[in-house]
C-alpha cells in the first residue's frame, strides 16, 4: 500500500492483481525526490513524503504492510488526508484470479512437462480446498466502494495511464515493471479448469466483485 503526501494519492493492494508492479510503479513518489532505487520486497518506509507498506517476509508485523484494509489505512491517516487524496487499486476477474492464485501457490508442486489433465484435475482439487483471494476489504468500508478508481487488470497499461493523467505524472509503459508473470501455465484455458458446480460456487463467492465491475466466466 501506498501513501503519497508529495502527489497525493493513496494505493490500496489487491491480491493476485500485479499489485506489486501498480506498487512498484508509484512508490518512487512516497519517497523523498532521488532516494528510491527498484527491489521486489522492502521495509516498511514512513517519512514526511509518504508512507510505502512492507512487503516480503513478516510483513503484517509492521504498522504498515502491503495488503492492508482500506479502513485501517483510513484509521491511522485520518479523515482529511483520506477524503482529499486521489484513492486507487487494481481490480481483476475473479475466475482469472483464483487460477493465477493456484499457479502461484503450486509452482513448486508442479513438475516440468504435467499434461493438460493433470493441470486440470490438481487445480479443481486445490480448489476444493479454497476460496481465497477476496480484495473487497482493500476497496470497501462497510461494504461500500470507497475509492475513486480502479484500474482494469486486463487493462492495466490504459489504468496506470489515467492515473498518472490524473495526478500530474509521466507515464511510460515500459517502466510498468513485470513481476510474479512466470509462475503461470497458459496452455490450459480457463473455461477447461472449471467444473459447472465450480462456477457456480465462484459466482457466489464473489457476486459483488462479479456485479460491481461486470466480471464474467472468460470465454
Amino acid at each position: 500500500m501506498l501513501v503519497s503526501h508529495r502527489k497525493k494519492f493513496i494505493y490500496t493492494k489487491t491480491v493476485k492483481t500485479a499489485g506489486t508492479s501498480v506498487e512498484c510503479y508509484f512508490e518512487k513518489y512516497c519517497m523523498p525526490e532521488g532516494d528510491w532505487a527498484f527491489m521486489h520486497n522492502r521495509t516498511e518506509h514512513v517519512s514526511h513524503t509518504g508512507i510505502i507498506g512492507q512487503r516480503g517476509k513478516n510483513a503484517r508485523q509492521n504498522e504498515w504492510y502491503n495488503h492492508m484494509k482500506a479502513i485501517d489505512i483510513k484509521n491511522k491517516i485520518g479523515d482529511k488526508i483520506w477524503n482529499d487524496y486521489f484513492k486507487f487499486c487494481v481490480i481483476r476477474n475473479p475466475f482469472d484470479r483464483l487460477v493465477s492464485l493456484y499457479f502461484h501457490r503450486n509452482a513448486a508442486d508442479k513438475t516440468t512437462g504435467a499434461t493438460e489433465e493433470s493441470t486440470v484435475q490438481h487445480f479443481r482439487n486445490w480448489f476444493e480446498g479454497t476460496l481465497s483471494a477476496h480484495n473487497r476489504k482493500a476497496y470497501t468500508i462497510n461494504g461500500k466502494l470507497c475509492l475513486d478508481y480502479f484500474i482494469r487488470f486486463e487493462d492495466l497499461a490504459t489504468g496506470i495511464e489515467f492515473v498518472c493523467e490524473r495526478l500530474g505524472l509521466p507515464f511510460d509503459a515500459e517502466k510498468i515493471p513485470q513481476l510474479k508473470t512466470a509462475k503461470r501455465d497458459k496452455s490450459v484455458p480457463i473455461s477447461d479448469l472449471f467444473t459447472p458446480d465450480m462456477r457456480s460456487v465462484v459466482e457466489k463467492a464473489y457476486e459483488a466483485e462479479i456485479r460491481e465491475f461486470g466480471y464474467g466466466f472468460p470465454a
